[in-house]
Order: C-alpha cells, then structure tokens, then sequence
C-alpha cells in the first residue's frame, strides 16, 4: 500500500491542498469548533480539543496506513497569502469502501470550495490508488452537501445506518467517473 512520503499536494485555480501533519492541531480544532461544523457534521456536539487531536492522530494514521487521507484546504488571496477554509478528502469508511468527505468554516461555505476541492480528490483516487469506488455518506438534513455530491456525479443508493447515525449513501464507481475534472 502507498506510504505517507508519496502524499501530493493537490491545487486548482483558487485552491492549495496539502496532506494533514501533526502541526494542523490548533487549525482543526478551530474547524471542529465552528458553529456550522458542529450543526451539520458533529450533530449539534463541538468536539473537546482531546476529542479533536483524536481525529488528527486517525487522519495521520490513515496517510500511514492506506495511502490516503484528508489535505487541509487553503483559499489562494488576491495578494497571494492562503487562507486556511476546511479540510477534505478520503477516509477508510469500512472494510469494503473508502469514503469521500468535506469539511468547511461556515465563512466559506456557498463559495463551491467543496465541489472544487474534492474534484481533485477523485481523480487522485482514481488515477493514483487501487480504489474502485468511492461512497459519500451525508445527513438527511445536510441538502447542501448532497446537491454537490451529485454535481459530482455520484448516485443516491437510499439510506444507510454508520454507527448509529442515519445517513444518505452515495457512490461513484472508478467506470462512472468523469474522464477529466
């Protein structure tokens, strides 16, 4: 399986995306402590800086392990200076599925950075991993982020309980997706 050192930063036109490292403690924490993350990805609960660096140390874990992961997501300014706006990748869901996942300040959510960020996401996927397909699962109430997902061409499969939580599951076959984002 790929190792951690052949990790790529990913960028398109207004984005900079560089893998998770140990030093993004104090930027993740600040992210899962944003009101809208709270609302519609931890269900209502911020997490406790412990509970934070508990999903730092399984991002890094899973860079390690699988090849893959979230990158941190950066906002290229006018002035060229980044804006740090969220994080977003590819997590190991279970023993059949990787899933594909997004996650923003509230300050840059409606500005597409979701869908421009995992479009490359995909294709590194695809293109560098023996990945076959991708899942996408999503909150009922989260109308947002299940627009995108299938913008990017994923298709609604019904709904699906992951420990203990409700979601919509969708999928992205390696055959189905887009030649070129």
């Amino acid at each position: 399986m790929a190792k951690r050192e052949n990790a790529v930063n990913l960028e398109t036109e207004r984005l900079f995306m560089r893998p998770v490292t140990a030093r993004d403690s104090d930027a993740l924490y600040r992210l899962h402590c944003d009101p809208l993350v709270v609302e519609l990805i931890l269900q209502g609960k911020q997490l406790s800086r412990d509970e934070s660096d508990a999903r730092l140390a399984l991002y890094l874990d899973e860079w390690r392990r699988y090849g893959y992961g979230f990158w941190m997501l950066y906002l290229r300014q006018p002035n060229g200076d980044l804006t740090f706006v969220g994080r977003a990748g590819l997590r190991h869901y279970d023993e059949q599925d990787v899933e594909i996942g997004c996650c923003l300040f509230g300050f840059s959510s409606g500005k597409k950075i979701a869908l421009e960020s995992l479009r490359p996401v995909i294709a590194y996927a695809f293109e560098c991993l023996p990945i076959t397909r991708l899942v996408s699962v999503i909150r009922p109430e989260n109308i947002r982020s299940q627009k995108m997902t299938t913008t990017l061409g994923f298709s609604y499969l019904g709904m699906t309980e992951h420990r203990g939580t409700t979601f919509r599951r969708y999928e992205m076959k390696r055959s189905d997706a887009p030649l070129a984002f």
